[in-house]
């Protein structure tokens, strides 16, 4: 069954499989439990981990949370939106998977489509109902690391209680970790979306799987590495550690 897969199927999946993991360990990585980062960041998440490190020193300032409350709610309700919606995208998927002969027997009436049997086609579904559940599995992940992190604000150090600096500046690294760790959840499920509109390349042709797939790595680089939006963070994150 595996053989009726071809050579350029196996380079294709395999070429995938080393973006999906390369790009995850560039985007993901954070600094070591209890180094506190300096020097340019290397992309936007690690520079966000640091303005979230900020963060958390200021809240524990303020009197009143409601910001901070309200901004954290704002995610949640984001997350469990995209956990929804790859429920319903397996669900449809897995629709689809029951009625494959159908399916593949359009897809064998487009003229480009490379020619593959009916096995690899559902093992192709099959490996897309892989990717959007993992997606699911981060975006739970995610809500759950927020429900820890909910912990962590409502046991922080009041404002009234004038605590030490120390006391701050351990409480501000233990929850922008856990709240970096949430959202890197969620950035990797939300990665899963972009790398499915690769894997759907993969019904047209082995070639257009890779094409697509070094352009979506391509893109997700360039926006944590050269994008608008990595510059304008870098320029207040500098500020910020500065002091000014």
């Amino acid at each position: 069954m595996l053989g009726d897969f071809r050579l350029e199927d196996w380079a294709a999946f395999i070429f995938f499989i080393a973006a999906w993991i390369g790009y995850g360990r560039f985007a993901d990585t954070l600094p070591a439990r209890g180094v506190i980062p300096s020097g340019p960041p290397r992309n936007l998440n690690a520079a966000m981990h640091r303005i979230r490190r900020q963060w958390m020193r200021r809240m524990v300032s303020r009197h009143d949370r409601i910001v901070d409350v309200v901004l954290t709610g704002h995610t949640v309700n984001s997350i469990a939106f995209f956990a929804s919606t790859s429920m319903i995208v397996i669900a449809a998927l897995v629709g689809m998977l029951s009625a494959s002969q159908n399916a593949f027997r359009v897809l064998e009436s487009v003229g480009f489509a490379a020619q593959t049997s009916q096995f690899a086609f559902q093992m192709k579904i099959i490996g897309l109902i892989a990717l959007f559940a993992t997606g699911f599995y981060k975006f739970t992940w995610a809500l759950r690391q927020y429900n820890f992190l909910c912990a962590l604000i409502g046991a922080a150090p009041t404002a009234q209680s004038h605590p030490a600096s120390d006391l701050v500046d351990r409480f501000a690294d233990h929850a922008s970790r856990m709240l970096s760790l949430a959202l890197t959840s969620f950035n990797g499920g939300i990665r899963a979306f972009y790398f499915a509109v690769a894997w759907l390349a993969w019904f047209i042709h082995p070639f257009a799987f890779m094409a697509v797939t070094a352009f979506m790595t391509g893109l997700l680089y360039w926006r944590q590495t050269r994008s608008d939006s990595k510059v304008a963070i870098n320029a207040y994150l500098e500020m910020l550690e500065r002091g000014e």
